[in-house]
Order: structure tokens, then C-alpha cells, then sequence
């Protein structure tokens, strides 16, 4: 494998980002098309997760996602993904869809983002924590201290700390840094866990590249450097 072959893929490489727990950037899937066809998005036998956009009703009672007078009930027992969500919020609520499980169809959520996603920037640790359903269903950045790693499937389960408070982080990706590091995470705040889809130490390059990560940069700089060397040597051949 050539050299540029290889610096190009770990160009791409780098920039690919990890598989979050939760499906957040599934596909939209509408109310008029699981309707429409039932069957199809039924997880009973056929689809499995979806992400089905509309706008919240009846939240306090009776809860729906709708598509104008077409909706779909909502099993609310698991509460916490839906603090902080009103009447009227267009939503993207990431499960499963299930045909006739009991007296009607019935969507059961794993978790839910304000649609189109809401990005609330860098926000800190005790203000997410003293008003998680402010962010709920958010994209939220952190900047903290790492506290906690613990293997969770093919992720980690960690704890990032600021000023006495502290985030529950799951991440779906390698890492190798131990408690006591600086550290930054960007990811969708959902029922008290900030699942995250970049994760690593909070350091900061003296240079960058608009539009890449801070290893994309090293990439494609060593890309360019290779490539203007081995022009200079070509042009010195002539």
C-alpha cells in the first residue's frame, strides 16, 4: 500500500465518528408512513428501531406523536426521556413500533430530541445538572474532569465532574485515558445520560483546518507535507 494510499485512509478514518448508543441520527420516519403501512415498520417480526418525527400531544395524558390527525400512542413509562418536552414540541423519538400489541399500535421510545435538533453549545456541568430538562433532547457540549471509566458493552460508562457536580457519559468508542484528565464530550443530553458521540482529552492544537477534528488536521497536514516533499523530489529529478 502506498504511502499516500495510507495517509488518505487514516484521513478518513479519523474523521468517522463512533456509533452512538442510541440511534439519535437514524433516519427520519413519519406517522403518515408507519401508518400507511404497519406492517412493514412492525418490530414484532420486521423493522427494528426507527426514528419517528411529529409533534408531541396529549403528553400528560394519553401521549402521542401526531402528523396532523394521524398519530400513533407513546408508552410513557419510562418518563425520564420526555422531561422537559411539552404539548406542541416537534420531536424525533428514537424505538420501536409495534402493530396492534395490545388494543392499538403503540410506540415504545428508547430516547428523544427536540426536531430539528436543537444545539445548545458548551454548556457547563452544574448548569446541566441543576436543570437537566432544560437540555433534554439537546445537543449539549461538556468540559470537565474525568472521574469514572467502566467497560459497558462495546463502550464506557464515565463520569466527568466540574465545580462538585458531575454528568453520566456513555460512549460507544475506545478510549485509554484515566480519572484525572481534562476532558471534553459533545453528544445528546437525554434522561439524565449525555450520550455521546465525541469524546477525548481537552487539548488544543496551536493550528487547525476549519471543518476537522484536531487528528483529521494531523492527517491531512502530514498528507500535505508528504505530497509537497515528494513533488520537491521530483522537480529536483528533472
Amino acid at each position: 500500500m502506498s504511502k499516500e494510499l495510507l495517509l488518505f485512509l487514516c484521513m478518513l478514518i479519523a474523521m468517522v465518528p463512533p456509533v452512538c448508543a442510541i440511534g439519535f441520527d437514524m433516519p427520519e420516519t413519519t406517522v403518515a408512513e408507519v401508518i400507511a403501512d404497519p406492517e412493514y415498520y412492525d418490530a414484532t417480526f420486521t423493522r427494528g428501531t426507527i426514528g419517528l418525527t411529529g409533534t408531541l400531544i396529549n403528553i400528560s395524558d394519553n401521549p402521542r406523536i401526531s402528523d396532523g390527525e394521524l398519530s400513533v400512542a407513546i408508552d410513557m413509562r419510562q418518563s425520564a426521556i420526555f422531561d422537559g418536552f411539552e404539548d406542541g414540541d416537534t420531536v424525533k423519538v428514537i424505538g420501536a413500533f409495534y402493530y396492534r400489541r395490545t388494543d392499538e399500535d403503540t410506540f415504545i421510545p428508547e430516547g428523544i430530541v427536540h426536531w430539528p435538533l436543537i444545539n445548545a453549545g458548551t454548556v457547563s456541568i452544574p448548569e446541566i445538572s441543576s436543570n437537566p430538562a432544560q437540555y433534554n433532547g439537546k445537543k449539549v457540549t461538556i468540559i470537565g474532569n474525568l472521574s469514572s471509566v467502566r467497560e459497558s458493552g462495546m463502550g464506557h460508562r464515565l463520569d466527568v465532574e466540574s465545580d462538585g457536580a458531575y454528568i453520566k457519559v456513555l460512549y460507544y468508542g475506545g478510549t485509554a485515558l484515566e480519572p484525572g484528565v481534562h476532558v471534553r464530550a459533545c453528544g445528546i443530553f437525554n434522561a439524565g445520560m449525555l450520550y455521546a458521540d465525541t469524546f477525548g482529552k481537552k487539548t488544543a492544537l496551536p493550528f487547525g483546518i476549519p471543518g476537522f477534528s484536531g487528528i483529521a488536521t494531523i492527517c491531512v497536514l502530514s498528507l500535505m507535507s508528504f505530497m509537497l516533499q515528494r513533488n520537491w523530489q521530483n522537480n529536483r529529478k528533472r
